[in-house]
């Protein structure tokens, strides 16, 4: 027996998908009779399914839908006529004209050419001269005869040329109908200024006019195309079933006794190939050049490129249709325009909301969203319930994994003895044996010629002695040597012994006896060695940021005094810095902007004249201005203020301020 596959309420059709019952079909409702004849369930009424049917489309389809058509066609229909009472005879008017100043013009040649002729023919002994005086005396001549025809021609837009476009009937609903598809070959255009007048205003009501009606028809077919593709689907469903009981069949959709769990693993989403549409679209641009190929002296090739560049609305005008083919090709490009809207239609609902909402959770009412949600969330459960077991009952071995290969066994001796397995602790099994997260929090604290301070938070790790190795290199010699740091118990550490004014990178890894973290890159240069060194920011509070830094390591002369650069803009040139000059190793910078990024540098100036390096740069960002409750609604600023420098924080001290451990490589 076969098993019916029904949609569960019409917003499927929309989107191109269906939710289908996979047991049973539903039973008759009350609601839209069309519904109760694609049911399949017999209607009680006088009216047959056949005039059901005929009033479902003349209700749905065959009123606004319509109209829209009609008023669209009458539109071109009228602006056609239009155009032709106001540029028809304007053309004609300009051809006659054209015309007569080329008679004139070549009528003027040819009697200077006359008269030349005739006066000087007794004057010359050789013809050939007289020819080539004759030629020099009428050359204006001939050039007013070539810029009157090239006038002509200019004015005029194919005038002159075999099958040349008028401003008939039939050419000018032609043009029409493709200036409202946003197609424009260009063939013939308005030349008077009541046409082109006129053409703004038509254009402003009939381009939407028309773009709404091609969207109306589009929407329509795939409408249609979503139907059929859900009646194949469900033939091929009650074919595949057809071994199916008939109480089955005959069943309700929705049990009285049954949850919605079991309603849900039953509900499949029947869902359009959009694909399908855009092949459908390639074919028929195909098929329709291979139709014009037969009525035009064009190539394949080339009918191709004017049916495709046509139904895409590019329209460049380099290929055109004869006079007496205009109508069929006017229908293949509308079929055209037609279809290619549908297919971007289909495209753009089935994909565009995913593709918008790519990386985000989309919170919809679309219910085919939600019921893949509510079985991704029973699968995941499902899952997670599963590992959980499996993960309670593991037995893990207290043993070096690496010493199971083939090779590390043949060479244990047999009288080893293995150790015993035992059960890990409850709500531990998760972590067994996993090697380390990474540090986190990683920076480079501060420079100098020679070191580099380096800072990191603890990294999370099951077993509590856990150490960290610093591995660094030149950044870009390959071939130079990697030096390592390990078994540094802290989180700080300073790297003696680099080379000034070089790139070097350090990877940073947390160590446990279960294995070793992921690396963490930092890459810094190292300062000059005239520049000052070890330059550290401090808050003092949320707007006053204090700057230290350390003498340079060489110098010939003494520091006379150190000039510091800041900036609020870390986009500008060194040269729109402030700076201001300082006399020791620390400088306090009070009153910044709150919430509000600030860069620093410094140079040293010797006694000399010299000017040092700039140090390397730093970046601080101030806090933003908090009040504190009590104080709120008072007007005595003072009271408020010192509440302010009353209040603790974690960054009154130093950004990183932590013992350093020092290595000399």
């Amino acid at each position: 027996m076969s098993v019916d596959l029904l949609s569960v309420g019409g917003g499927g059709r929309s989107d191109g998908e269906r939710l289908s019952d996979s047991y049973g079909t539903m039973q008759p409702s009350n609601g839209d009779p069309i519904e109760n004849i694609a049911q399949g369930v017999p209607i009680e009424e006088k009216m047959t399914k056949f005039q059901m049917a005929l009033q479902f489309v003349m209700r749905r389809f065959l009123s606004l839908h319509v109209l829209l058509v009609l008023s669209c066609v009458i539109y071109i229909l009228l602006g056609a006529f239009i155009f032709q009472q106001l540029e028809g005879k304007n053309q004609l008017d300009t051809r006659r004209e054209q015309l007569s100043n080329i008679d004139k013009s070549s009528q003027l040649y040819l009697e200077k050419l006359w008269k030349l002729a005739r006066k000087y023919r007794d004057k010359f002994q050789n013809l050939n001269d007289m020819i080539d005086f004759v030629k020099e005396q009428a050359q204006g001549n001939f050039h007013e005869y070539v810029d009157t025809v090239f006038t002509a021609h200019r004015v005029s837009r194919h005038g002159y040329d075999e099958e040349a476009p008028t401003w008939d009937y039939l050419n000018s609903v032609f043009f029409v109908t493709t200036m409202l598809t946003s197609i424009g070959y260009g063939y013939v255009v308005p030349n008077t200024l009541g046409g082109r007048l006129f053409c703004v205003c038509y254009c402003l009501i009939g381009v939407p006019l028309t773009l709404v009606t091609v969207a109306n028809v589009a929407k329509f077919i795939s409408e249609t195309v979503f139907l059929l593709h859900y009646e194949i689907w469900k033939s091929w469903m009650k074919w595949k079933n057809r071994s199916r009981s008939h109480e089955a069949l005959l069943g309700p959709m929705f049990a009285d006794d049954e949850n919605e769990e079991e309603i849900l693993d039953r509900v499949k989403l029947v869902r359009f190939p959009p694909v399908i549409t855009f092949i459908f679209v390639i074919c028929y641009g195909l098929l329709a050049a291979y139709v014009i190929m037969r009525s035009e002296n064009w190539t394949y090739v080339e009918s191709c490129y004017f049916m495709f560049i046509s139904i895409l609305t590019v329209g460049f005008g380099d290929f055109r249709p004869s006079s007496g083919n205009l109508v069929p090709v006017l229908f293949l490009v509308l079929g055209g325009v037609i279809l290619t809207t549908m297919c971007m239609d289909v495209f753009g609902r089935m994909y565009l909301k995913e593709i918008h909402y790519l990386g985000r959770k989309l919170k919809s009412n679309n219910p085919f969203y939600l019921i893949r949600e509510a079985k991704a969330r029973r699968r995941r459960a499902a899952m997670a319930s599963l590992l959980a077991q499996l993960a309670k009952g593991m037995i893990f071995a207290h043993k070096d994994y690496t010493e199971l290969s083939r090779g590390s066994r043949k060479k244990k001796k047999r009288s080893h003895k293995r150790k015993g397995s035992h059960v890990l602790p409850h709500e531990k099994f998760m972590f067994a044996r996993l090697p380390p997260d990474p540090p986190t929090d990683c920076q480079v604290v501060s420079t100098s010629a020679y070191s580099v301070r380096l800072a990191w938070a603890p990294a999370f790790s099951t077993d509590e002695d856990v150490t960290y190795n610093i591995r660094y290199r030149l950044k870009h010699n390959s071939e130079g040597k990697v030096l390592e740091l390990r078994g540094i118990k802290g989180h700080t550490a300073e790297i003696m012994s680099v080379d000034s004014c070089s790139l070097y990178e350090f990877r940073i890894t947390a160590c446990s006896r279960f294995g070793e973290s992921k690396p963490i890159y930092l890459v810094q240069y190292t300062e000059p060695q005239l520049s000052p060194q070890h330059i550290l920011a401090m808050k003092i509070n949320a707007n006053t940021v204090e700057l230290t830094w350390e003498p340079p390591y060489k110098r010939t002369y003494d520091v006379k005094n150190y000039i510091v650069y800041f900036t609020e803009n870390p986009n500008a040139n060194l040269s729109e810095w402030d700076k201001i000059p300082v006399n020791g190793r620390r400088v306090v910078f009070p009153d910044l902007r709150y919430d509000w990024f600030y860069m620093f540098s410094a140079a040293a100036i010797f006694k000399d004249g010299q000017r040092s390096p700039l140090s390397r740069a730093l970046f601080v960002k101030t806090d933003k201005l908090e009040f504190h409750p009590a104080c709120v609604g008072q007007s005595r600023t003072v009271e408020v203020m010192e509440s302010l420098f009353e209040r603790e924080e974690t960054e009154t001290t130093a950004l990183l301020k932590r013992d350093y451990v020092s290595f000399a490589c």
